[in-house]
């Protein structure tokens, strides 16, 4: 039987009340939760809280937990000071679907998301700076009649990842639902060909002023067969590698000599490029040790050496194909 005598997690109402107002994916808001026990449930503030024991306490894949604290730090509900994390009690500052902190939603959202609120939208002319501004959740009418429901249906769900994966809040499921429509000249793609695009996308694609790719950027129909073919290369060269883990081996190996690294989402990237460099004779965590091995046990004081420009060497430029290559004909020596 639990017992509050074995212990207690103590949260603030406004604090609980804004987290199930956030619109978070499962996935983020056990991440949430999981936060909760670990700071909240031994009165810290803060803690450092491994991939692996995310995994175990969430029983969800640590590299989609790791995905997720990072959705969470990027939408300022989760901090970060080091390799601690714990909650933005600042709930005016967080960039969730919908903001926990406010009292009301737009007329739009309102219709979309909340079956309990009677009333329809204001009628808005139909130009096109009102219809960019709308906030839709449902696909609109395809030009060649509705979508179908089971359409429908698919797009939401491909919206849903699409979210998940990049940390956004996109509404609009349209430019999904017209790939997943068939068409007399074509077959409709699937929804894992949308998901392994996507993927192939966030972890791929250089980001712009700070934003990932749009939908409708990624679901471009005379491209797409481009993108899915690119894609399936990619997937099938991509191995399994636990990124804080590297970062950790990183750290530990550089004691000091070179800049202490912290995990974020252009690392997880490069981390995985590079992985997928190494020899399929071990695991890519394996391969990440003997690299940074092979470099601390044999560099110069030369990469060392700190002068106004910083170290010459630091985990980015070790990230570098070029400084792989370096590395493996012991040129940096």
């Amino acid at each position: 039987m639990a017992d509050l005598d074995d212990g207690f997690t103590r949260v603030a109402n406004e604090l609980l009340d804004a987290v199930l107002a956030s619109g978070l994916t499962e996935i983020q808001l056990h991440i949430v939760l999981a936060v909760w026990r670990k700071t909240y449930g031994w009165n810290k503030k803060m803690d450092w809280i491994s991939n692996e024991e995310f995994e175990r306490m969430t029983t969800k894949d640590r590299t989609k937990c790791s995905t997720a604290k990072n959705q969470l730090i990027r939408m300022q509900v989760l901090v970060q000071k080091g390799r601690s994390v714990g909650m933005n009690k600042n709930i005016s500052e967080w960039e969730t679907k919908f903001n926990g902190f406010s009292k009301s939603f737009t007329e739009s959202v309102k219709e979309s998301f909340t079956e309990s609120v009677k009333g329809s939208l204001p009628n808005q002319s139909n130009t096109k700076d009102t219809i960019q501004k709308t906030l839709k959740t449902d696909p609109p009418k395809s030009p060649k009649g509705e979508f179908s429901e089971e359409v429908l249906s698919q797009a939401k769900q491909v919206l849903e990842y699409y979210n998940e994966v990049t940390g956004t809040a996109c509404r609009s499921a349209e430019a999904f639902a017209v790939l997943l429509t068939k068409r007399s000249a074509r077959d409709a793609y699937t929804v894992a060909d949308l998901q392994l695009v996507i993927r192939w996308v966030a972890l791929t694609w250089k980001r712009r002023n700070g934003t990932v790719a749009k939908p409708a950027n990624i679901c471009r129909v005379n491209r797409f067969d481009g993108y899915l073919a690119d894609a399936t290369v990619w997937e099938a060269n991509q191995v399994e590698v636990d990124c804080e883990a590297v970062i950790d081996a990183y750290n530990e190996l550089a004691n000091g000599r070179l800049a202490y690294a912290e995990i974020d989402d252009g690392r997880v990237t490069a981390i995985r490029r590079i992985a997928c460099e190494f020899p399929k004779t071990q695991t890519a965590n394996e391969s990440f040790v003997k690299y940074f091995n092979a470099f601390f046990s044999r560099a110069s004081d030369y990469y060392f050496g700190k002068n106004e420009r910083g170290w010459h060497a630091n985990f980015d430029w070790l990230m570098k194909s070029e400084t792989l290559t370096l590395v493996r004909r012991g040129n940096h020596v």
